[in-house]
């Protein structure tokens, strides 16, 4: 039986879970893991900035479009780095685990 540490307050149970099973199970390693996100946030990020400037260049105002772009760019970065610490903690309580039944 193993003692579960406190996670920091911006972990979301769930998700740590959900990782650390991923992890566990699936084996999937931390550098895919990692590479397959930023890849995510890099199309997100492209397309939110395409569309902001395609609509921009259609005759849209310009100080609307460009507040609220960056509005949902940085809503979703923050949901983004949100789900990366959690996948960071997942890959700790892993090491963490593995670590003490060695």
């Amino acid at each position: 039986m193993s003692v579960q540490r406190p996670r920091p307050w911006y972990c979301r149970d769930d998700l740590v879970d959900e990782y650390k099973s991923t992890l566990r199970e699936d084996g999937e390693s931390l550098p895919m893991l990692r590479a397959l996100k930023i890849l995510r946030a890099i199309i997100v990020n492209l397309g939110v900035i395409a569309i902001g400037l395609y609509a921009i260049s259609r005759g849209g105002d310009p100080t609307f479009l460009g507040g609220f772009g960056l509005t949902i760019l940085g809503a979703y970065n923050g949901v983004e780095l949100l789900d990366y610490a959690a996948l960071l903690q997942a890959y700790s309580e892993v090491q963490t685990d593995a670590d003490g039944e060695d």
